[in-house]
């Protein structure tokens, strides 16, 4: 009989190993409160990357994810490309970024991370729109890097998902789970049940609040508030006339093409100022600062407009780092959860599924154990303040 499996959380984590699992024999039901990717997933700069991430071993998850994405994509020749094979192009300016950016970039490639040095002239003829600062002599290419249309991926997997047999229940939220040595039992706010034999929680920033219900905290950060670590503006302009092929991370702007001649626009440093309880208008003192980054940094641009600007919130532990695995000696209840979800997923859904069904616990993802960012509630309560480890 195979086994029955709920995932709870319908973005790219949850997709992802859903399908895996169903591929693989195992009857699956996903769970949403909304509807696909209507959480972290769909307001993300979508980066597919292993650039600078630390330590060693969460870089080769991240590498080896990206050869996962271009396998995947090769793998749905008939359906539209989720996936851009673009690149990434990297300056500095001060001499401070420009140390760190090349002790980066000889990493890298110690980590047989393909990296290239392009020189100023080289960054012009590739894209005459630059407007170049003075002091940018070269630039360094990271060629495997790719960026994602999130929209289409996540149209993908449900695709995949529905073909291989498995389920899909939205707009329904878990009220409660209940976990015994037989079985996981789930109640839905509609009054329906769900019995089955395992569960695997990706529901991002909200894993908090069903992961108590098992009688622990999970420590992450609070997507909920003010903080740069956990918020980022992105704001996706009008049309334009610059054809941009490639990601850009350049001193004041992070620059990637969005479809149909958009862009999309991401400044780091006016995170300081994004907070989801409070949007901010296209028209308003971000939108502006933003758009003046812009003109600095591209000809054909005096009569951009920026459409919309949204806040995106991270799903993110506290330690920076995923939490891949089981949370009770049971082995029923699996969390999946990460910072660098859009870069992972096809790799953790598959290696997830593996591990799930045949009861071997992956190489690649021991380091990962949740045990680290969880203790019980029990606990909680004798201690003050309350456990949250600071944001690195």
């Amino acid at each position: 009989m195979p086994q029955r499996i709920a995932v709870i959380g319908a973005g790219v984590l949850g997709l992802a190993v859903a399908q895996s699992l169903s591929r693989r024999g195992a009857q699956v039901t996903v769970f949403d409160k909304n509807y696909p990717g209507n959480g972290t997933s769909q307001i993300s700069y979508a980066w597919v990357n292993a650039n600078g991430k630390e330590p060693t071993s969460y870089h080769d998850l991240n590498a080896h994810a990206i050869d996962e994405h271009k396998r995947w994509q090769a793998s749905h020749p008939a359906s539209p490309r989720w996936l851009l094979e673009t690149g990434t192009l990297e300056w500095a300016a001060d001499e401070l970024s420009l140390r760190q950016l090349a002790q980066r970039a000889a990493k890298l490639t110690t980590l047989d991370y393909p990296v290239e040095k392009r020189s100023r002239a080289a960054l012009l003829g590739a894209m005459p729109e630059l407007r170049l600062d003075p002091r940018v002599q070269h630039a360094w290419s990271f060629p495997s890097e790719c960026l994602l249309y999130p929209s289409l991926f996540i149209a993908s997997l449900l695709a995949d998902l529905r073909t291989s047999g498995g389920q899909l229940v939205c707009n329904n939220e878990v009220t409660t789970l209940t976990e015994s040595a037989q079985d996981i039992h789930l109640t839905l706010a509609s009054g329906d049940e769900w019995r089955g034999d395992q569960l695997v929680l990706a529901t991002g920033r909200w894993a908090p609040e069903l992961i108590s219900q098992c009688g622990l905290e999970l420590a992450m950060t609070d997507a909920n508030r003010a903080d740069p670590v956990a918020c980022s503006f992105l704001a996706q302009t009008q049309p334009l006339p610059i054809p941009l092929r490639c990601n850009l991370i350049t001193p004041e702007l992070n620059v990637r093409p969005d479809g149909g001649g958009r862009l999309m626009l991401q400044a780091l440093d006016l995170d300081q100022h994004a907070d989801p309880a409070r949007p901010v208008s296209p028209d308003g003192l971000i939108g502006k600062e933003m758009l003046r980054r812009l003109r600095r940094l591209f000809k054909n641009t005096e009569g951009a407009r920026i459409e919309r600007i949204e806040t995106g919130q991270r799903s993110r532990p506290a330690d920076g780092l995923p939490a891949l695995g089981y949370i009770s000696e049971s082995a029923r209840v699996y969390l999946m959860v990460s910072h660098s979800g859009m870069t992972l997923a096809p790799l953790l859904g598959r290696l997830v599924a593996e591990e799930m069904l045949s009861g071997t616990p992956s190489p690649m993802l021991s380091g990962f154990a949740p045990h680290r960012l969880l203790r019980p509630l029990s606990e909680v309560a004798k201690t003050a303040p309350a456990y949250l480890p600071a944001a690195q």
